[in-house]
């Protein structure tokens, strides 16, 4: 059996709204596993044999604070489980979390030494062209959102320029290219029609794709696949929700029910699983 699994969430761990507000830990509790951003994809894995967590981390918070939480989570999930080394599989901003706690931590915590595997599914490894187009063209919403106590400086990190600066940076490519050796990189993407789409995706949806082309709502084919040869395929007809097992309304259009999006997901990470070291 692989090493302990670590499922990392994205920007918006969307779950935590009903979470707080019902005052229940479905971050923990297997019972409630079903209303998790992950929907009941711990107890799919678990079912079959393997050893999972829940990554926690700030709601929309800077990449940099992200990454070391990330960090937090991992030494305690390794002490916890007893194991010398976990997989990650991210999803999302998960993916840009999980590659800078390796190169933020590679000397204090020597982080690397302790990921067998990084898995990212739709991860905006080369940014987002929406969130280029959110932070220019709406400028005040950040701000006032941190007058409210709520940060989302993670759409600052999610631009393009921010992304691109951070993927040419001379230490980061050395580094992730040592790290190849020792840890199995490998990314797949989402696509989606637009008609397919979650309606709130829908504006995110055309502004990538005027941009990038291919997406699934949010991330483009062309930024989730980091690079080429750690691209491994795209996950047809799931837009970014999809991906993590929530049906919405728009999947009438694809003719499939919630049961059989549930399935058909969690097959997919199940396949992954399997092949991890």
């Amino acid at each position: 059996m692989s090493y302990p699994i670590v499922l990392a969430h994205g920007v918006c761990r969307f779950d935590k709204v009903w979470s707080d507000a019902l005052a229940i830990d479905n971050n923990n509790d297997p019972k409630l596993d079903h209303l998790h951003y992950f929907k009941g994809l711990r107890t799919e894995l678990m079912k079959h044999g393997f050893t999972v967590y829940h990554s926690n981390v700030s709601w929309a918070a800077g990449v940099e604070t992200r990454a070391g939480e990330l960090s937090q989570n991992v030494l305690q999930i390794l002490e916890q489980a007893g194991a010398p080394k976990v997989n990650i599989i991210a999803h999302s901003m998960g993916g840009l979390d999980a590659r800078h706690m390796l190169f933020n931590f590679r000397d204090s915590d020597r982080i690397h030494e302790s990921v067998a595997s990084l898995t990212t599914i739709s991860t905006p490894h080369e940014g987002s062209p929406f969130a280029d187009w959110g932070t220019d063209n709406l400028p005040h919403v950040i701000p006032f959102a941190q007058k409210l106590g709520l940060s989302l400086n993670a759409f600052y990190d999610l631009r393009t320029d921010r992304c691109r600066r951070f993927n040419h940076d001379p230490d980061v490519i050395e580094f992730e290219k040592a790290c190849e050796k020792k840890i199995k990189f490998q990314t797949f993407a989402g696509t989606q029609k637009f008609w397919g789409v979650f309606d709130a995706l829908k504006l995110s949806y055309y502004v990538i794709e005027k941009a990038e082309g291919h997406n699934d709502g949010l991330v483009s084919v062309k930024s989730a696949k980091w690079r080429d040869h750690y691209f491994r395929g795209v996950v047809e007809n799931a837009d970014h929700l999809n991906e993590l097992g929530w049906w919405d309304p728009a999947q009438i259009y694809e003719g499939e029910s919630e049961s059989e999006l549930l399935q058909r997901i969690h097959g997919f990470y199940l396949a992954v699983a399997r092949d991890l070291p």
